[in-house]
């Protein structure tokens, strides 16, 4: 693609503005050639649909990111119930066993899905579910991971664990976080292993997630993926 340099390195939003105005300039003036201009975040994004319909030869496509936060509350959904006689939220002004997060990741071209619920996001919880992601496959292999722009995820610690392991990441552009494919697994995790629930501890959550992801897995016949050892891996 061609572009102008001086659109290309300023940030998404400026570059569209500019790109704009010289694409109307040029439409005036009929003295500029047709020149096509794209930003940034287009080659980005090109850059990851093209991880998701072809896997680099010698690499594995794997998207990553947090699903939370996950409360002691009751949860909206869909269930049985006696006509007339709908179930009713019980009341939740106190809360205190706070929240935790599904680190979860998702193998493109393996189509397997698995993850881990923490109690939280930081660094040092990433490193941990990334260590164990590196298990799962041989050192030689690359990994592309393809991850939003959220500030842990760009932490230098993270980024020198991910040079020493052989893993590239690949951040999405900024407000696109809808391209990395994970999402759209969230939905049905949710409504299958999280909504119209009320838990009573955090523990009778973590386990039914577990067994969702293990059916899951085995119903789309990916239990042998490289992925699929995620949980068994200490």
């Amino acid at each position: 693609a061609v572009g102008d340099p001086a659109v290309a390195h300023q940030p998404a939003g400026e570059a569209v503005q500019q790109a704009k105005f010289l694409c109307q300039r040029q439409a005036i003036n009929h003295t500029w050639g047709a020149t096509l201009f794209v930003t940034r975040s287009t080659c980005v994004k090109n850059a990851v649909l093209d991880l998701y319909e072809r896997c680099p030869e010698g690499g594995a496509v794997v998207c990553f990111d947090e699903c939370g936060p996950l409360e002691l509350r009751p949860l909206a959904g869909r269930g049985w119930a006696p006509i007339g006689h709908p179930q009713r939220f019980r009341a939740t002004y106190r809360r205190l066993h706070g929240t935790e997060q599904l680190l979860a990741f998702y193998d493109i071209h393996a189509d397997c899905l698995v993850g881990q619920v923490r109690k939280r996001k930081t660094v040092d919880d990433l490193l941990t579910v990334f260590a164990r992601l590196r298990s799962c496959y041989l050192l030689a292999l690359r990994l592309y991971v393809v991850m939003d722009n959220l500030n842990t995820h760009k932490n230098v610690r993270l980024k020198a664990f991910m040079a020493e392991h052989n893993i590239q990441p690949v951040y999405t552009p900024t407000y696109a976080s809808w391209l990395n494919a994970i999402e759209c697994h969230f939905t049905p995790l949710k409504s299958f292993a999280i909504g119209a629930t009320d838990d009573p501890s955090h523990d009778y959550r973590r386990r039914r997630i577990a067994r969702y992801l293990t059916w899951r897995n085995r119903s789309k016949g990916t239990s042998n993926a490289p992925l699929a050892k995620f949980p068994r891996i200490k």
